[in-house]
């Protein structure tokens, strides 16, 4: 009888680091009469080559290979109490801090649903070995395709793992690492991180036993009551406490007559039910039997649920090292049933970005930091202070910057300004290089200005800004309008100006003349009127300045005009002690000296336009200035011959400073 040998593993990396062929073969035929089956999908994108984990010893297995009747979440029917049952168990490859986060989330059902859509193993449902996942990256849902290839060594599956037979962990886990960029980025991710891609909630870290107890539990009373997800991690295995087990604050209680430490009792449920305190006010502990029977089947009643217990504030401050507050939003408050017993959060978010020269001005003490983007918050008169909760996201990024903002307080009866020195900052947060930097607040009624920034002047990103508040407030970017004012005449009185006029207009004030003529008449006077050498370009902006009837010339006779204007912002410009060159984070102030304002949409097409680097030499500066004005003159014109101008004014600018 011939004899076979058995079949060589295959390599990991090879063929796409698929199982080995005879597994591959057995899931490639149906399972009735050994007829073929349509093929199951592997993802091109995230090849095994790909995924940082390509080890001999490691075999990439589908679901069916490593348990009979594999299940996705929802395939009972019953999602969200089968993901509460969820016994985490982080594996080698797996991430400790998404699995404590999904934990978490298993007890927002809806919220699950939407990262983890209802899919299933079954043919009869159309499995074809390809899931699809949902992550929040910087204010957008991005949704994530893989196949159900996972790593394992022998039967033993590497990634974690939610329940025996559920899969719906590890296939989000492979999800997450694709996102990420592969298996080995996951390590350097935390709790707070995972939160964010899976609740897309603005999400606050705090170390509890280094924050004062005072301020701890002023956290703890505005968030516990509201749509805020506050997920916990200990320090260490004891008191029945787990490390790596996930714990999520469900509410708060105060007990009469109990000292300090213990007045404030804080409700924790770990998901999967394992892992409960076992020290002071634990159940059946002194402090719980001490307490008159009303009180004590109070606290009873209220931690009914399976893996709920009671913990002294005290105790809490010094077991647990990291506390995650994901503040969800009010549409997301909307969508899961499970929050509706909470008060929702009330939230305004702007994607903004800091642009070179424009609104890149640096962090609070850099000379350009009053360029950075403004926003206003008004805490109207109320009965009691507003809880406020500000968090500023960058773009991800390989090189990320440190990011973080500044609040400062206005007086209630005073326009809102943009803040220069010497006025002081009520908090300035510290710039940090992760994806998001969030603060709590607690603001008396009034108004406040809160300011992004980058680590340095000129660093370019995109934010995105988020306030969340309890209590109706008013929200809006600082921005001027785009306007002009009356030129101021003074000037044209100086004998210089009144020469220089009179040698531009001429003896003949009917002559036209072209942007060449002007130009030569211009050298010879340039002196007198301008801070540079006129170019060829401001000599055409300039005739079409004065060209009302948009025949490419300018008469003679206006041309005194031109030159006072001139004259003017010629003097605009000294003042502000820029002669050959202007910072571009300085023309806000020049157009204001000139008598006009700008959007902040107008002003970065001027820099983007007239700038080289962040700068404008005194030429580029007049320029600016002539395009802005002719803008206003052709929205003028076009609204008093027009009874509905199709046209706004800063769009009439943008389009003129392009031309």
């Amino acid at each position: 009888m011939k004899k076979f040998m058995r079949p060589r593993p295959a390599d990991p990396c090879a063929n796409g680091g698929g199982a080995p062929r005879d597994a591959e073969r057995r899931s490639s035929l149906s399972s009735s009469g050994g007829s073929p089956a349509p093929a199951l999908w592997e993802d091109p994108e995230f090849p095994v080559a790909a995924a940082g984990l390509c080890e001999r010893r490691t075999r990439w297995l589908r679901p069916h290979e490593l348990c009979a009747r594999p299940r996705f979440l929802g395939d009972s029917g019953a999602g969200g109490e089968q993901a509460a049952r969820w016994r985490v168990a982080p594996g080698e490859a797996g991430d400790a801090a998404l699995c404590r986060a999904a934990a978490a989330l298993a007890l927002t059902p809806a919220l699950l649903a939407r990262v983890a859509q209802p899919q299933s193993f079954r043919a009869a449902a159309g499995y074809r070995g390809r899931f699809r996942f949902r992550f929040w990256v910087f204010g957008e849902w991005r949704d994530v395709l893989v196949d159900d290839r996972l790593p394992a060594r022998g039967a033993r599956l590497l990634a974690s793992r939610g329940a025996p037979d559920d899969f719906t962990l590890p296939l989000l886990e492979k999800a997450y690492a694709k996102l990420l960029g592969g298996y080995a980025r996951l390590r350097a991710g935390d709790a707070a991180d995972a939160l964010r891609a899976l609740t897309g909630a603005a999400v606050q870290s705090f170390a509890p036993p280094r924050q004062p107890r005072a301020l701890l539990l002023q956290v703890l009373l505005a968030a516990v009551p509201r749509s805020t997800l506050l997920l916990a991690g200990a320090a260490a295995d004891g008191g029945g406490l787990l490390a790596r087990q996930a714990y999520c604050v469900t509410g708060l209680a105060r007990v009469r007559g109990a000292p300090d430490d213990c007045a404030v009792l804080l409700r924790l449920r770990a998901p999967g039910a394992r892992g409960e305190w076992t020290g002071a006010w634990a159940r059946d502990s002194p402090q719980r039997r001490a307490l008159p029977a009303a009180d004590r089947e109070l606290l009873e009643r209220r931690a009914a649920a399976p893996g709920t217990f009671w913990m002294p504030l005290g105790d809490f401050a010094r077991a647990f090292a990291r506390l995650e507050l994901a503040h969800v939003g009010p549409d997301d408050w909307l969508r899961e049933p499970a929050l509706h017993a909470k008060r929702p959060w009330r939230a305004v978010l702007a994607r903004r970005r800091w642009r070179r020269g424009v609104s890149a001005g640096g962090p609070p003490g850099a000379p350009t930091a009053h360029a950075n983007p403004h926003f206003v918050l008004r805490v109207p008169p109320a009965d009691g202070p507003c809880h406020v909760v500000v968090s500023v996201a960058q773009e991800r990024a390989r090189r990320p910057l440190g990011v973080g903002f500044a609040v400062y307080a206005l007086a209630d009866d005073a326009a809102p300004r943009r803040a220069r020195p010497p006025q002081r900052a009520l908090d300035v947060t510290h710039c940090s290089r992760a994806p998001e930097v969030a603060t709590f607040f607690t603001l008396p009624p009034g108004q406040y200005l809160v300011v992004p920034h980058a680590h340095r002047a000129h660093a370019e990103a995109a934010f995105l800004l988020r306030v969340l508040t309890d209590e109706r407030t008013d929200v809006w970017e600082l921005n001027d309008d785009n306007a002009l004012q009356a030129p101021d005449a003074a000037g044209a009185a100086e004998p210089a100006v009144r020469a220089a006029a009179a040698a531009l207009a001429g003896a003949d004030a009917a002559r036209e003349l072209d942007a060449a003529a002007l130009r030569a008449r211009l050298r010879r006077v340039w002196r007198r009127v301008l801070p540079a050498r006129p170019s060829a370009e401001l000599c055409r902006a300039l005739v079409a300045l004065c060209d009302g009837a948009l025949g490419g010339r300018a008469r003679a006779g206006e041309l005194a005009a031109l030159a006072a204007r001139l004259a003017l912002w010629r003097a605009a410009l000294r003042s502000l002690g820029a002669r050959r060159r202007l910072s571009s984070y300085r023309l806000r102030e020049l157009l204001a000296a000139c008598g006009a304002s700008a959007s902040n949409k107008v002003l970065e097409a001027l820099v983007l336009r007239y700038a080289r680097g962040a700068a404008l030499d005194a030429d580029a500066c007049m320029v600016a200035l002539a395009r802005l004005h002719l803008a206003h003159e052709r929205f003028r014109s076009l609204d008093s011959k027009l009874k509905s101008n199709p046209l706004s004014l800063e769009e009439m600018i943008l389009m003129t400073i392009y031309s």
